[in-house]
């Protein structure tokens, strides 16, 4: 075995090969915990679709001939459930939605979005009010399990943008600063490209399958797509969650990286990895930590100080909170990398000897809120008895526990869900 070890990226040393296969098996398990279910994602699909039904008996000339797309984590597929603490914002699923509108091209921001709202207003029956946003609206599901949000936002081309359906360069209204760039199509394009790009991996799990079949014109993203994983969509549902619950934890939940800077750090470190991986193939979990590792290599300092640049257009600064006066900048720079680190770490939990189940289980459960039970359920189900489960020494696997509770070592074949103390070899 190789350690894992790589120049600039160092992964702790596994107790076993094995072990790496296990703890990948269950990382992976738990991307898809974390994902969307089909049933979550038809209920969002179907209101979704409300939307057109709803401009399309607008009679105000500004709203009239819309055309919606779905921009962020749902157009990404990176949409991740809530962590199941969760409070505030991060309780519901986010779901958004631009809203493309050709006659509003000499029409004032302003006068934009009160149209806007009052259009949704009156079209849309929900128990919780039309909430106002900076550039848009929110309408909020609360009543749906797990609760959802789509935040609509109207755009229009930026002068000398000739391409349709939201490519190229748009203007969206901002309620303080009037029209500003925005590039929300370019971007996911972007993205999608990327993830394209194969990493050369060891060897892939079966759950690990790349299928990227480019989006439809305007429908969301078939759910299938979400089901299936590769390395980057991997990485970036595994940071959120984990920011999510670094939130809960931190006196500041407030200050918590946003998820377009995540997201685009993640791409860019991935497109790294991707390159590298051509000259010598990847583990899966090599490929994860390296993501993560090279993430703060492309923030980027400018005269108006940190950036992460929005690669399609470089007018837009995803991290422009950093740069806020009295304090506050230097409170969202200090949240992004302590988080980081501890994401960082938090990948490698089951390439360590933590003495423990329950201790494994702890640790998960802290950084990714993650159900005992299912924990549980990953170790039991570990597709080789012989493998030394993740989290522990390479003394213990299914077979030594199982062996142990013959000898008498261990009270129950069970034991694997609640002993505090390492299980040696047995004779």
């Amino acid at each position: 075995m190789s350690g894992l070890i790589n120049g600039a990226t160092s992964v702790a040393q596994a107790q076993h090969p094995t072990q790496i296969d296990s703890w990948e098996v269950v990382l992976i398990n738990i991307v898809q915990k974390i994902s969307l279910t089909p049933a979550q994602y038809d209920l969002i699909t179907d209101r979704y679709s409300n939307l057109q039904a709803i401009l399309n008996v607008a009679e105000d000339e500004i709203l009239k001939d819309a055309h919606i797309f779905v921009q962020g984590s749902i157009g990404l597929k990176t949409t991740i459930k809530p962590a199941p603490e969760a409070e505030g914002d991060m309780v519901n699923v986010d779901a958004d939605a631009i809203v493309l509108l050709p006659n509003a091209q000499n029409v004032d921001s302003k006068e934009v979005l009160d149209a806007l709202t009052r259009r949704f207003e009156e079209g849309t029956r929900t128990s919780t009010p039309i909430k106002p946003l900076r550039r848009g609206i929110r309408i909020v599901y609360a009543d749906e399990n797990p609760g959802f949000h789509i935040d609509v936002t109207p755009a229009r081309n930026a002068r000398g943008n000739g391409q349709s359906a939201g490519y190229g360069n748009l203007e969206v209204p901002d309620r303080e600063t009037g029209w500003k760039c925005s590039t929300p199509r370019d971007y996911s394009l972007w993205l999608e490209n990327l993830a394209k790009l194969e990493i050369q991996i060891i060897r892939k799990m079966a759950d690990n399958k790349v299928l990227m079949d480019s989006a439809t014109q305007d429908p969301l993203p078939l759910y299938e797509d979400y089901t299936e994983h590769n390395p980057l969509r991997a990485t970036i549902k595994l940071l959120k969650r984990h920011r999510d619950q670094w939130a809960l934890n931190s006196e500041s939940p407030e200050y918590r990286p946003i998820s377009a800077v995540i997201t685009t750090l993640a791409a860019k470190a991935y497109e790294k990895v991707y390159k590298e991986s051509q000259a010598q193939a990847l583990r899966p979990i090599e490929a994860i930590v390296k993501i993560i590792a090279y993430m703060p290599q492309f923030i980027t300092q400018t005269e108006d100080g940190f950036a992460v640049l929005n690669p399609m257009d470089k007018g837009e600064n995803f991290a422009e909170k950093w740069n806020r006066p009295n304090g506050e900048g230097e409170s969202y720079r200090e949240a992004f990398f302590e988080w980081h680190s501890q994401a960082l770490e938090s990948m490698k939990i089951g390439l360590y000897d933590l003495e423990s189940q329950k201790n494994f289980e702890d640790r998960l459960i802290e950084s990714f809120g993650i159900p005992r039970t299912f924990i549980q359920e990953q170790i039991r189900n570990v597709p080789d008895r012989s493998w030394t489960l993740p989290g522990r020494n390479s003394n213990v696997s299914l077979n030594t526990i199982s062996l142990g509770a013959l000898a008498g070592t261990s009270s129950t074949a069970a034991s694997v869900h609640t002993s505090t103390e390492p299980v040696g070899r047995l004779g």
